[in-house]
């Protein structure tokens, strides 16, 4: 078993995806370990407990031939790989269990401070994070983060969909980690949605930007190249196919104007030029639109557009001026003869 391999099964089990004959081996050793040794003192640091249950695993193994009778290991498990995994994750369960009860033992366990949230409710779960950020959980959902940041990175893992709010931080990136793709940003707003059937992911950002690229495993080839997303714009993975499709989000939202600008983003128009009426909309969504016949740019629109949605506006503009519109990825193409 590769290093790469370990670390992939320690991140399995503490998102809480071991599968229960893996949840019992730990479980196993673990109470081999308690029964022999006693209480462990109080004020322990990391270290030096890990290297104590290290050398009593070891010990057990090299020294109990009985070990194999009374609780024989799965064939996929080796000997000394076993005793690391064990080791590390064991210290991850002793830290969640003196957690739970509020025990002082706590102290000094660092690296496995990691909380869990799980939102068996009908409404959205409020998740504050230390740094500020803000997750609205949805229900049937699961948020494993750790009670602290590191300095380099904050990296949290979800299991269902949520809408997280990040506070920016350019010198600690954000990670989103699902068990198909991992998000990436810097400060911004976007949701992250799992289907419970397909698998497929589907991330769409409201501001900022959201790098999304896929997991590597063992099982599964990596993806080369992820997408960069900005806002109104989303991409979706799936899972069958092991590849990204990109588009815009359902209903786009105004994108936060300085108020200096405002008054040039109306959508009154009255005998505005198709040109100009297309500059307002990309500055007011961020989204590209592209006019398929050069000669709509010179088509005048006289019409009250205010309080609509993007997709009624762009109805409405189509009605008015005989064009159409489709949605091509991230852009949009406006189509149609012309004005004379």
């Amino acid at each position: 078993m590769s290093r790469k391999s370990f670390r992939q099964l320690l991140q399995k089990y503490l998102r809480g995806e071991c599968t229960t004959e893996e949840k019992s081996f730990v479980e196993h050793w673990y109470g081999l370990l308690e029964a022999e040794t006693g209480e462990l003192e109080k004020n322990i640091n990391t270290d030096e407990l890990e290297e104590r249950l290290w050398e009593q695993i070891q010990s057990k193994m090299d020294h109990d031939d009985s070990i194999n009778d009374l609780h024989p290991l799965p064939k996929r498990f080796n000997y000394g790989w076993v005793g690391v995994a064990a080791t590390l994750l064991l210290i991850t369960v002793w830290w969640s269990v003196t957690e739970t009860t509020k025990k002082p033992q706590t102290i000094g366990i660092v690296a496995s401070d990691w909380l869990s949230r799980t939102n068996n409710a009908t409404t959205p779960l409020l998740v504050q994070l230390e740094d500020g950020s803000k997750v609205k959980l949805l229900p049937n959902s699961t948020l494993r983060f750790p009670k602290h940041f590191s300095k380099s990175n904050r990296t949290v893992y979800l299991n269902g969909n949520a809408f997280f709010d990040i506070q920016k931080s350019p010198s600690r990136p954000f990670y989103v980690h699902t068990d198909r793709v991992i998000a990436k940003v810097l400060g911004t707003s976007f949701f992250v949605r799992t289907d419970s059937k397909t698998k497929d992911v589907r991330v769409e950002v409201v501001t900022g930007r959201v790098a999304v690229y896929g997991q590597s495993t063992e099982k599964r080839s990596p993806v080369a190249n992820g997408v960069v997303l900005s806002p109104n714009q989303a991409a979706t993975y799936y899972d069958e196919q092991k590849h990204f499709v990109t588009g815009l989000v359902d209903k786009p939202t105004l994108l936060e104007t300085p108020e200096s600008e405002k008054q040039t983003l109306t959508f009154q128009f009255d005998d505005t030029p198709l040109s100009e009426v297309i500059r307002r909309f990309e500055l007011a969504y961020g989204i590209d639109i592209v006019v398929e016949n050069e000669q709509q740019n010179n088509c005048l629109l006289t019409a009250d557009l205010s309080n609509q949605s993007l997709y009624n506006q762009l109805d409405l503009i189509c009605a008015a001026l005989k064009a159409q519109y489709e949605i091509q990825g991230t852009i949009i193409l406006l189509s149609g003869k012309g004005c004379n």
